[in-house]
């Protein structure tokens, strides 16, 4: 139904008699139909048992202020199974926690150091969430971030966005106020002022945009039992539901899995006379129908074509049957190390959706490139030519498996790597690397890598053999 009934405060009253609310802001229901009720502007958390006329307060309701007998401002709690309350103290920066068995003053359990952007403070946090473990994940607003706070820490930990950098790409947040987590650890941070979700995996440096829309200053998130995610999108003055949709990679009939594999037949022929697609016989340019020494082609689930165009220092993109290029990444004909540059990429891998994953050779590093960014962000290397696991050496093709893993083929270290996506400061040593040769735990200028069910292919160019 689209029917409202009132089942607490009185409408178009504010007050702060135990029947009455003031700018409520957040609301939690237990299994009981038990409402607990963030009463902002009355500095108080309400208990207001089903059925019953009036609530009573079960946190501040002592005026705004900094004691712990206090709560001040706040847009956002958590209750636990114990019916304890966390509370988001947006104007003390601090979160308290008021249990259930002492209802006259909080724990302090975050922050409380005044605004500031070190890992001790918080600067007008938001949405909260806490674990069955006690962990507390907050939407440290002003400082576009998610912080973790584990039990009885002093500091939290960044686990989503950079400390005082808001914007819109996928490595950044801007002013986040709600925030939950599901059962694999996967954070869902409501980026208000994107006007998007977006999905961090644990130790990821960047998320995943799951829902965009136009939405005009979102405040609250809340996932249903059916893991819809509903969103108060506030000056719209609306209720959003996102449903879950969970599809079958064999059964969709949207785009291919992550990792097709090639549709043929094992009698398959292929016909000698070919076609030219993109590019001109024996004309070198950098207009949108020539190339440069191009590398690596890719497609994406729309059958869009990706050519690393090498020398030209871009990734450009093709519709289907079009022999005309769009710059997607890079400056053509500008080689350069920062994130909006390209210097001679050659690996190329792209997701059914756009994301491109680029090995950028010459800077010693592979960007990660949403799809209409203007730039990208490093998910491998970055710390220049070396053999430290922190680095990568001349590398000419990679390979990304369905869970965003990066296999490395790197050439001038004889040697694979793989970077995990919960971890892009280092790679992990998983083929050679002894030095070259043509013993068999060694590799001599490897190059083109396929993984398949965690085996990998090596195309070992300088022994002549797979």
């Amino acid at each position: 139904t689209t029917t409202g009934i009132t089942i607490a405060g009185v409408t178009g009253s504010a007050g702060g008699a135990y029947s009455q609310l003031y700018n409520p802001y957040a609301i939690y229901v237990d299994s009981n139909r038990a409402m607990f009720i963030l009463d902002t502007t009355n500095y108080r958390v309400l208990k207001w048992q089903f059925g019953e006329p009036l609530g009573y307060v079960v946190a501040g309701g002592n005026g705004a202020g900094a004691a712990l007998t206090q709560i001040t401002t706040s847009y956002a709690m958590f209750v636990d199974a114990q019916s304890n309350v966390y509370v988001s103290e947006y104007s003390n920066h601090r979160v308290t926690l008021w249990l259930s068995t002492n209802t006259t003053s909080g724990i302090l359990v975050g922050g409380g150091n005044g605004a500031g952007s070190t890992s001790e403070r918080l600067y007008n946090p938001w949405g909260i969430y806490v674990d069955v473990n006690g962990s507390m994940y907050i939407a440290d607003r002003s400082n576009h971030r998610v912080q973790l706070w584990l039990p009885g820490a002093i500091s939290g930990t960044t686990v989503a966005g950079v400390t005082g950098d808001a914007g819109p790409y996928a490595y950044q947040l801007n002013s986040p106020t709600g925030i939950t987590v599901d059962q694999y650890g996967y954070i869902y941070v409501l980026d208000s002022a994107n006007s998007r979700v977006q999905r961090w995996f644990p130790g990821a440096s960047y998320g995943i945009t799951v829902i965009v829309a136009s939405m005009n200053t979102p405040y609250g998130m809340q996932a249903d039992n059916q893991g819809n995610l509903i969103i108060t999108d506030t000056l719209n003055y609306r209720i959003l539901s996102f449903a879950l949709s969970c599809p079958s990679v064999t059964t969709t009939t949207a785009a291919p899995p992550l990792q097709a594999t090639v549709p043929v037949c094992a009698t398959a022929i292929w016909n000698q006379t070919y076609s030219t697609l993109v590019g001109s016989l024996g004309t070198v340019g950098s207009t949108t129908t020539l190339l440069y020494n191009p590398s690596s082609i890719a497609f994406d689930g729309y059958r869009n074509m990706y050519i690393a165009d090498l020398s030209n220092h871009r990734i450009q993109r093709y519709a289907p049957g079009s022999n005309i290029g769009t710059t997607i990444a890079g400056v053509t004909s500008s080689a350069g190390n920062s994130r909006s540059q390209l210097y001679n990429p050659y690996g190329l891998h792209v997701t059914p959706n756009g994301t491109m994953f680029i090995l950028d050779t010459t800077n010693y590093r592979v960007l990660q490139w949403q799809a209409g960014e203007p730039m990208g962000y490093i998910v491998a290397g970055g710390n220049g030519n070396g053999a430290a696991l922190t680095q990568i050496g001349v590398s000419y093709e990679l390979f990304v498996d369905d869970q965003y893993n990066i296999y490395i083929s790197e050439s001038s270290n004889n040697r694979i790597t793989k970077w995990s996506r919960s971890n892009s400061t280092a790679g992990t040593l998983v083929a050679g690397g002894n030095g070259a040769g043509n013993t068999a735990d060694k590799l001599a200028n490897p190059w083109g890598i396929y993984v398949t069910n965690q085996s990998i292919y090596i195309a070992d160019r300088d022994n002549h053999r797979i």
